[in-house]
């Protein structure tokens, strides 16, 4: 599910553009509202549509989800009028990047304790796995067949793969919901509405990760050529940076996840954003070529262990029972960040401000993200940190005296 939802995401839907400007005389900056009000209309629906997931089963919730796709992508293949583009947009925006990648990672959240980790681990490999396979394939459908007829090609492939692993995998009378031990305010925010879960300490500590992540990375995507001018890269060359983008992400959820179930998620929670950091601070201060592959891993390996350790630590504060709640709430903000984030750098970009500006600007609200998130450890962690502190400092007065008085013996 995780793989697939990448014909929803950006760096997919990217790759329609221009056919659609030309098939239906459009601008880039009409494409890209309708784009930013179909994407903004599913951030508002996914916490109503997404927690239902917490209380239907999960053959019948996926099937659903997998319908809306497919629909979406007929009529997105075969519509001819303006006016319906943003509808079949937001179609794959809620099926495709949000209910899909909210039934992987919900599912492993609930139906595994022991190696809860390593299991959203190995889920969420499906991101980078869609990243490095379906943008070649779709190119190669595309020029094989067009990109209406595209379209519905994947739209039948999606139709007989997803019911056929359900009913040849999935055993829902062995899905057990093991449920764990969250912090108090966190499992009763869950346990009411979704305006408790926004308005809960636990929300506000993860959401300005989650929020500045998703903005910075989809506008980065979103205009990746215009980026690749701006710094005399080759198209070739971004398209073998995306690649180590994949790998590096891969490799870091395959890492996250044994040290999440060893420590917890919330050991890492204020570490994984500083290699994003470090790659943004590569593009803006190095234009040499060989700058795009620092760039790419380091945002792929924040990428990959960020999606582990939110999946991970929502369980952690929230608890699993209403987990599908939790997550659809963070989903939607995910969603809704990665229609701001284009729209954003586009306003920034049409009024003549430098990318390097922009980069600049990214790394102030990285740092200030950054900074925050570090209020995840627990007020008792600087106590005993500082007891230690004060331990070791008896322990080195202690055999300074000693090892002195000892000389002093001697002498």
């Amino acid at each position: 599910m995780n793989c697939l939802s990448g014909y929803g995401q950006t760096y997919l839907l990217a790759l329609y553009i221009p056919y659609i400007i030309a098939d239906y005389s459009l601008s880039n900056a009409q494409v890209s509202v309708y784009y930013m009000l179909a994407t903004i209309g599913s951030a508002f629906l996914l916490p109503s549509v997404g927690k239902l997931i917490d209380r239907t089963a999960l053959k019948p919730y996926t099937l659903w989800a997998t319908l809306v796709f497919v629909i979406s992508m007929v009529l997105m293949s075969v519509n001819t009028l303006w006016f319906i583009l943003p509808f079949a947009f937001f179609g794959l925006r809620i099926a495709g990047q949000g209910l899909f990648s909210h039934i992987g990672i919900t599912a492993m959240s609930r139906y595994f304790e022991k190696g809860r980790g390593k299991a959203i681990s190995l889920a969420s490999l499906g991101h980078p796995l869609g990243q490095a396979l379906l943008p070649i394939s779709l190119v190669g459908i595309i020029e094989w067949v067009g990109w209406r007829e595209s379209l519905l090609v994947t739209g039948a492939l999606v139709a007989v793969m997803v019911p056929l692993y359900l009913y040849f995998f999935i055993d829902e009378g062995k899905l057990v919901i093991y449920e764990s031990s969250p912090s108090t305010g966190g499992r009763k925010a869950a346990e009411n509405s979704q305006w408790d879960i926004i308005k809960s300490p636990q929300f506000l500590l993860l959401a300005p990760n989650l929020f500045i992540f998703s903005f910075v990375v989809t506008a980065l995507f979103f205009y990746q050529f215009a980026i690749a001018d701006f710094k005399d890269w080759s198209l070739q060359r971004m398209a073998l940076g995306l690649t180590f983008y994949a790998v590096a992400g891969s490799l870091a959820i395959i890492v996250a996840g044994p040290l999440i179930d060893r420590y917890s998620a919330r050991r890492f929670f204020p570490f994984y954003l500083i290699p994003f950091f470090l790659g943004v601070m590569a593009v803006w201060l190095v234009d040499a070529k060989w700058a795009i592959f620092p760039y790419m891993i380091l945002m792929g390996a924040s990428s990959g262990a960020g999606n582990a350790i939110m999946s991970a630590i929502q369980v952690e504060l929230f608890g699993t029972k209403n987990i599908g709640k939790v997550r659809s709430v963070f989903a939607s903000l995910m969603v809704l960040s990665s229609a701001i984030g284009p729209a954003v750098f586009g306003v920034l970009v049409d009024a003549s401000i430098s990318y390097d500006v922009i980069f600049l600007a990214s790394l102030g609200l990285l740092l200030l993200v950054i900074a925050q998130s570090f209020r995840v450890i627990p007020t008792y962690t600087y106590a005993r940190m500082k007891y230690k502190f004060k331990q070791r400092d008896r322990r080195f007065d202690f055999w300074h005296i000693l090892s002195f008085g000892s000389l002093m013996g001697k002498k």
